[in-house]
């Protein structure tokens, strides 16, 4: 599929059929073309916490503010957006020395950097939740070019879902991700209107 395929075809699927599974090798082929997604550093802050057990589902839906669509998708992401990321600059740094992006010398002080710019829990969540939001994007996109529906969803109580999932301090719940196949019973509405691009481009200044 041309990547504006990919854009055009993309939904924000509310109903899933049941029915049909997305297995974990899919899964694999999507997050292996997602994780090429940009991020700070190439730290990658994030995890996902993927629920596909019907318990599993049950007790999100339940912290989800009881949408259907948590139980009826295949699979459920968590994805979760790692603070402290920051800290584990070591690993990439050797990665960038051995590709030639650093010299061996340079390597101390630029590790030093990320904690420079998110050594505090502000910067910090900001830092992994921006760059969360670029994985998503792509792991949606990905879906969809295999041919596999989402729904990225925003209504949920972080809190209940980490403490329901023993989800440690360091990570922030992103975005919860519903991956699953479109009930083809259920009519898909035309598209809803995006803004143009006069109304969003700003020239220069305000």
């Amino acid at each position: 599929m041309e990547l504006k395929d990919v854009f055009q075809t993309r939904r924000s699927v509310n109903f899933f059929d049941k029915k049909m599974d997305v297995s974990e090798k899919l899964l694999k082929k999507i997050y292996d073309t997602a994780k090429l997604a940009p991020s700070s550093f190439n730290l990658q802050p994030w995890k996902i916490l993927l629920i596909k057990s019907a318990e599993g589902k049950k007790k999100l839906r339940a912290a989800a503010m009881n949408q259907p669509k948590v139980e009826e998708a295949s699979a459920m992401v968590v994805l979760l957006a790692d603070t402290e990321e920051y800290k584990n600059a070591g690993p990439v740094c050797d990665d960038m020395v051995a590709k030639g992006y650093l010299k061996p010398e340079a390597k101390e002080d630029y590790s030093k950097f990320p904690a420079n710019l998110y050594g505090n829990i502000f910067a910090a969540r900001g830092f992994a939740l921006r760059n969360a939001g670029l994985f998503a994007m792509s792991f949606m996109l990905a879906a969809k070019d295999y041919g596999v529906d989402t729904h990225p969803m925003d209504g949920f109580e972080p809190e209940k879902i980490k403490k329901s999932f023993n989800i440690p301090d360091r990570y922030e719940v992103a975005m919860l991700i519903a991956v699953g196949y479109h009930d083809e019973s259920k009519k898909l509405l035309p598209r809803l209107n995006r803004k143009e691009y006069e109304e969003i481009i700003v020239p220069e200044s305000f």
